[in-house]
């Protein structure tokens, strides 16, 4: 599939044209009956905008490569850090049809990164199962639990430090990969429960915090 190098928004919270998905993905996120496409030239997307085509509620993943819909994705991919004794972790797992198909965790090792804490851990855990989806040719859609992990991403926080916006400029990079759904933590979620674990099991700490 062609490169899309220009979005149209019709119908969001800002309209117009623009020339990266990130801009484009924060103006329709959230916004009921969105009307939005991607197109590879400016000419075929002025075209669009100022014509009368079909203008039916509509979703775009900006994925360059394999034309998939925001609802078409390969994978679940829960995520979820941890931090203790001044170490953070990060644990993962890539659900298909309500099963884990593959999972992972670890210690970071940025110590100047784990002054963020867990937090640190939310970030690490995000990034690598994005590596992950990068190595697998998939795309997927990323359960978190912490808002910044997405509110970063897509303007709606200011990413302050370093370490926020070296996240956001990996996440941006990478952004036909994946969509985000916030998920309430420790609700019950069996998957959103169970990476919890992952990422406590990496420093040998027990469930509860």
């Amino acid at each position: 599939m062609a490169k899309k190098n220009f979005y149209i928004v019709k119908k969001g919270h800002k309209t117009g044209i623009f020339d990266n998905w990130a801009e484009c993905q924060a103006s329709v996120k959230g916004y009921k009956g969105a009307v939005f496409k991607g197109f590879e030239t400016k000419a075929e997307a002025l075209e669009w905008l100022n014509g009368s085509e079909d203008t039916t509620p509509r979703q775009d993943s900006g994925n360059e490569d394999r034309a998939k819909t925001a609802r078409d994705v390969d994978f679940d991919v829960y995520t979820d850090g941890s931090y203790a004794k001044g170490k953070y972790s990060y644990g993962y797992a890539f659900v298909k049809d309500g099963r884990i198909v593959h999972e992972n965790n670890g210690v970071g090792e940025d110590l100047e990164a784990a002054g963020m804490r867990n937090v640190a851990g939310e970030i690490a855990a995000v990034c690598h199962a994005v590596e992950k989806a990068k190595s697998l040719n998939v795309r997927i859609r990323i359960y978190h639990d912490y808002s910044g992990i997405s509110h970063w991403v897509t303007g709606d926080w200011q990413a302050k430090n370093k370490f926020t916006q070296a996240y956001v400029a990996f996440m941006r990079a990478h952004h036909g990969l994946y969509e985000f759904q916030k998920v309430a933590g420790h609700s019950g979620d069996r998957f959103n429960d169970y990476v919890d674990l992952l990422a406590k099991q990496a420093l040998g700490i027990s469930r509860t915090k």
